[in-house]
């Protein structure tokens, strides 16, 4: 797996899911896009604004059929497929499912699932040029008049940082996948405690 993109592995690793149909990568980009497919996923290339980010959600969902959206962003490579189904099994009948209320998971784990209504309603909502249709769901967690189901863990390891916004979360991401990329979140964890237990040097995983 040397060489390989981040994306690459947020979609390997997402691709083990037992409940998505469908893994499309939306963007602006088309260099992004040829990655993608030569990478044999599917990818949309969006004619929308590059800071309207709700609008190709809502033409992709729209544009596949979906009943049921799960949004996963670019910059979270270690990704897991368990955490994803069970924030998806806990969907039900609410308006919309995350792990990060209270976070409890990594950052970088981070899953969100809705139903396409919520996604429409939040389209009629944010009107074209509002500020958060970049960010997508944020508007969710402020407004009492969406339910939200929260998958909470057992154990509260959200001080860890897991997700890739700076060099050095980079440099640690990069260590994880080099040695574990294809084990899930709990297995990544573990190996991760015994090195330390054991005093083996290296990238602990915890956030700078």
């Amino acid at each position: 797996m040397r060489g390989k993109s981040l994306l690459w592995h947020l979609l390997h690793r997402l691709e083990q899911s037992e409940f998505i149909d469908n893994i499309v990568v939306g963007t602006p980009d088309e260099e992004i896009r040829d990655e993608v497919e030569s990478d044999g996923f599917e990818c949309v290339v969006s004619d929308r604004a590059e800071d309207d980010v709700l609008g190709r959600y809502v033409d992709i969902a729209d544009d596949y059929g979906a009943d049921v959206v799960v949004r996963v962003t670019g910059d979270c490579p270690l990704i897991d497929a368990e955490v994803v189904d069970q924030t998806i099994n806990i969907l039900g009948d609410y308006d919309f499912a995350c792990n990060i209320l209270p976070r409890t998971f990594p950052k970088g784990l981070d899953t969100e699932v809705m139903p396409v209504r919520t996604l429409h309603r939040l389209d009629e909502i944010l009107k074209e040029g509002h500020p958060e249709r970049e960010h997508v769901c944020v508007h969710v967690y402020d407004d009492d008049d969406f339910s939200i189901a929260s998958y909470v863990d057992e154990k509260d390891n959200s001080h860890l940082t897991w997700c890739v916004d700076y060099e050095c979360d980079f440099e640690r991401v990069a260590y994880i996948l080099e040695r574990w990329g294809d084990l899930p979140y709990r297995e990544i964890l573990r190996r991760l405690h015994v090195r330390q237990a054991d005093g083996v040097s290296g990238w602990s995983g915890n956030a700078t």
